[in-house]
């Protein structure tokens, strides 16, 4: 993506210390030299198969983003391992917290495993066609099914729509499966031409409502597919969304009560003639209570604060993270009790971390952010790509060296937009 909204698609060949970028194009028989500064995000290609990141979410206190397996804590550094960078050893005035457990879900649902799973409301799927794993609608479709929804899950799915053509897509969730033209409460996405809109529709009052309208044309999508990820909290009344692995924001139901459907519909609404599918359904049970941890008022900056997944609250010093014979280990001195917690991992939400009482000016907002899949974020001041690698440079860890197909997409930051037209 360049300034002023202009895209290329090919094959990055490499990105040099100042930002600029090689790339291979169909649209140039030679090699494309975009200068510093023309560029400003690039999204890489999908992985053919993600691993399950581990299940610990590091914060950094420059508010960068790090899936880590935790392996000890003492009075000086934590120490942690990453799937993308390998064993790091942090000091502990770099670290603003750690959120736990947060990808250890149930799941509830996935396939499509056959089209008799499915049904028109109470018919059999109107118009769906099963094939390689996937639903394929040629012409106006509709298939529904219920499902053991819990009041928090993950809603996974992938779109795909043919080339030159245009998607038209509507996936309901929560939905009550009640018959056709019936006002019922329920969510529902839908993306076509128009870009990608995530609505509440409600049995009372005003019966539709925009929770979030996102310009995500089908054109910045070269090999024809999105990716969707909804993690649905109906006990808070929000939804957290993501596209491709990369997160949307977070958007609150102003409804008085959130759906309580657990039904699943699918619609496509484009003509005959113009094949679309809906592939990789999964369903997640979702503890939405750890995003509310990581999000809340965490008391006295001063000191560290812990939270466990019975929301429990202390407030002290975390004296340390240690093996013992049934895992990891907590160890906690709380403000308000003589002897010291221990506190086993798994019963561990949240940790947030003191904050430092610095006084020294802060250091100058690095130029790139480099987007990891899942909910990795690392703004590193300066990134090299070659082959396989990429080799980077972050404030608080130092050196970093990634595979580079860890890497969702590369942005500059605000701070290095430049303030007039780039050279073209």
């Amino acid at each position: 993506m360049l300034g002023g909204g202009a895209r290329l698609t090919g094959s990055v060949r490499s990105i040099n210390e100042a930002g600029a970028v090689e790339l291979t194009s169909e649209l140039s028989p030679d090699l494309l030299l975009l200068k510093k500064g023309s560029v400003e995000k690039i999204e890489f290609s999908a992985k053919d198969s993600a691993p399950v990141p581990p299940s610990t979410l590091m914060e950094l206190a420059n508010g960068d983003l790090l899936h880590v397996t935790l392996e000890s804590l003492d009075a000086t550094k934590i120490t942690v391992l990453s799937p993308e960078v390998g064993r790091l050893e942090i000091p502990r005035p770099a670290l603003k917290g750690l959120q736990l457990g947060i990808l250890q879900r149930l799941l509830v649902y996935s396939g499509p495993r056959n089209l008799d799973e499915w049904t028109n409301r109470e018919a059999p799927a109107l118009n769906w066609t099963f094939e390689h794993h996937c639903l394929i609608a040629n012409g106006p479709a509709t298939a529904s099914k219920k499902l053991a929804l819990p009041q928090q899950f993950v809603l996974r799915f992938s779109l795909r729509w043919q080339a030159a053509q245009m998607p038209n897509f509507q996936v309901f969730f929560a939905d009550p499966l009640k018959p056709k033209g019936q006002l019922c409460d329920r969510y529902y996405l839908q993306y076509g031409g128009a870009g990608l809109e995530l609505k509440r529709e409600a049995s009372s009052g005003k019966r539709f409502i925009t929770l979030v309208q996102l310009n995500r044309n089908p054109q910045q999508y070269p090999e024809h597919q999105l990716q969707v990820e909804l993690r649905v909290d109906r006990k808070a009344s929000r939804i957290h969304l993501l596209l491709n692995g990369e997160r949307e924001g977070e958007f609150a139901d102003p409804s008085p009560a959130a759906p309580e459907g657990s039904g699943l519909t699918l619609v496509c609404n484009s003509p005959p003639g113009n094949p679309q599918e809906i592939r990789d359904i999964e369903v997640l049970e979702f503890d939405g209570a750890r995003g509310r941890h990581r999000a809340e008022d965490r008391g006295d900056p001063k000191t560290d604060s812990l939270i466990s997944r019975e929301d429990d609250r202390w407030s002290g010093r975390l004296v340390d993270i240690r093996k013992t014979g049934d895992g990891l280990m907590f160890r906690f001195k709380s403000d308000f009790q003589k002897d010291l917690l221990e506190i086993p991992v798994a019963d561990v939400s949240t940790v947030f971390f003191a904050a430092t009482d610095a006084k020294t000016p802060a250091p100058a907002a690095p130029p790139f952010v480099l987007r990891l899949h899942g909910e990795g974020s690392l703004r590193v001041s300066s990134c090299l790509f070659r082959d396989d690698s990429v080799r980077a440079v972050h404030p608080l860890l130092g050196p970093l060296q990634f595979v580079r197909k860890d890497v969702a997409a590369m942005e500059r930051t605000a701070a290095a937009m430049p303030t007039t037209p780039s050279e073209p």
